[in-house]
């Protein structure tokens, strides 16, 4: 899902939110990731990233994760929410 996003940037709207969506409303059943756990789970990905890449995972780099990531795990609550609220 990741490099789908990353190659589609400047069209998420339109290419990749409704699969966003969907994922949001599937992975909680498939994954046990439910939306109380996505910022741990942004944190240790770029912790991660962070340890790996090094000089490379510059701040404004890091920004543009977290923002790309907060992206899609806003558009993943939606299809939570709408599957899960009653």
């Amino acid at each position: 899902m990741v490099k789908n996003a990353v190659e589609d940037l400047d069209n998420l709207e339109d290419s990749f939110a409704g699969s966003l969506v969907t994922l949001g409303a599937n992975h909680p059943v498939r994954a046990d990731f439910s939306p109380d756990k996505c910022t741990s789970f942004i944190q240790a990905v770029l912790s991660v990233w962070k340890s790996v890449l090094m000089d490379k995972m510059t701040p404004e780099c890091s920004v543009a994760w977290e923002v790309l990531f907060g992206y899609m795990l806003m558009k993943m609550k939606i299809g939570h929410v709408d599957r899960y609220a009653w």
